[in-house]
């Protein structure tokens, strides 16, 4: 009777996670719709589009930004028939591996928390989860991510360190958090992890190294040299860097001051605050990566959400919609936002320090009376 009433569970959380997709699937399911969103409140069409329109539409069969697996998935999705002439037959594709990524997710962050508050309020009805889940391929990690946490739970470290090695070929940030596995697994498994990570990426990736090396190191070089804010249009605080350092001809270097501050300050949190359960470590590295990017993307509100599902605490809902409004609001109206750099560094204020008073609380708030 109680494994009957799980899977009743399990499928309204798919039922619900479906319902959560289905409004920006019918913003992005066209170019009818995406050319109204635009047109009456700059809504940018998506990085979806952006792969459909600048490469699979122009004959290239992958995005080249893109880290060796998506662009494995691209390379079958543009050999389906229809799918580089057709947008409106490429989403459906694209749309169901995402769908079936998030749902993924949803299950298990259901299964690891077991609580329904958590699950709707910090993941299905977040408001990057409505409105950026089907913008990027994003939420294919963060399954990754969902399943690596799961098994590590559950004592099962090679499977952790092979979804992780699986969520960084699809994009590089679920690497950010194998420190914090490593430390946290016990002293005679942390081989078993790094064997695991190391072997799993690289059976991933060997195969597109040795094809085409110059694809397959692209996106890697790409967000070196190129992926940086250069002005204040840009979304990062990066950019005061930038501009600083190109009065001496080394505006480049705002990537290295980015790295710094994100290492350092991983080093820093994780070294005094590694006696904190897994989760809060977790979120903590996310937080960081974040403040201290070059680009803040609104999307990357995404690599957050599952985290404040399982923490062990009350999470202040001011500080979360404070991060989360403002973040809805910069995509929604993206251009607009964009060409006015008052309202864009407004927003990005709003932003950080809501980062830093969520990231504030992750450190000392109390352990949950009830984790229901």
């Amino acid at each position: 009777m109680g494994q009957h009433k799980n899977y009743r569970q399990l499928l309204t959380v798919v039922l619900v996670t479906l319902i959560a997709l289905l409004p920006e699937f019918v913003m992005r399911r066209n170019m009818i719709t995406l050319y109204y969103m635009y047109e009456h409140f700059t809504t940018y069409f998506g990085d979806l589009w952006y792969c459909w329109d600048n490469y699979l539409s122009k004959g290239f069969p992958y995005p080249r930004e893109y880290p060796a697996l998506i662009q494995g998935i691209f390379r079958v999705l543009f050999k389906i028939p229809g799918v580089a002439e057709d947008y409106n037959y490429y989403i459906w594709f694209i749309v169901a591996i995402l769908t079936a990524s998030a749902v993924i997710s949803s299950c298990y962050l259901f299964i690891i928390r077991g609580s329904w508050q958590r699950l709707l309020m910090y993941w299905l009805l977040a408001p990057s989860f409505l409105f950026y889940g089907l913008m990027n391929v994003d939420v294919l990690p963060i399954a990754t991510i969902v399943l690596s946490y799961y098994c590590f739970s559950r004592e099962k470290y090679n499977w952790s360190a092979s979804w992780l090695a699986l969520g960084t070929a699809i994009k590089v940030f679920p690497v950010f958090l194998f420190p914090v596995y490593f430390f946290a697994a016990p002293k005679d498994k942390r081989l078993e992890l790094v064997s695991f990570m190391v072997v799993i990426w690289l059976a991933l990736n060997l195969p597109f190294m040795i094809s085409d090396w110059s694809a397959w190191s692209y996106p890697y070089l790409w967000q070196i040299q190129e992926n940086y804010a250069r002005t204040v249009a840009d979304g990062s605080w990066t950019w005061l860097v930038f501009t600083l350092f190109d009065h001496f001809g080394i505006g480049s270097w705002s990537g290295k001051v980015s790295l710094c501050l994100f290492a350092g300050s991983y080093l820093y949190f994780i070294r005094k605050y590694h006696h904190l359960p897994l989760a809060r470590q977790l979120l903590i590295v996310m937080i960081l990566f974040i403040l201290t990017d070059r680009v803040y993307s609104p999307q990357y509100n995404l690599y957050l959400l599952p985290f404040l599902v399982l923490v062990d605490y009350k999470i202040d809902w001011r500080w979360f919609y404070l991060l989360e409004i403002p973040d809805f609001i910069q995509g929604f109206f993206l251009f607009a936002v964009k060409n006015n750099p008052y309202y864009l560094q407004s927003i990005l204020v709003l932003k950080y320090i809501a980062l830093i008073l969520l990231l504030r609380q992750v450190l000392i708030a109390k352990l949950e009376e009830s984790t229901k």
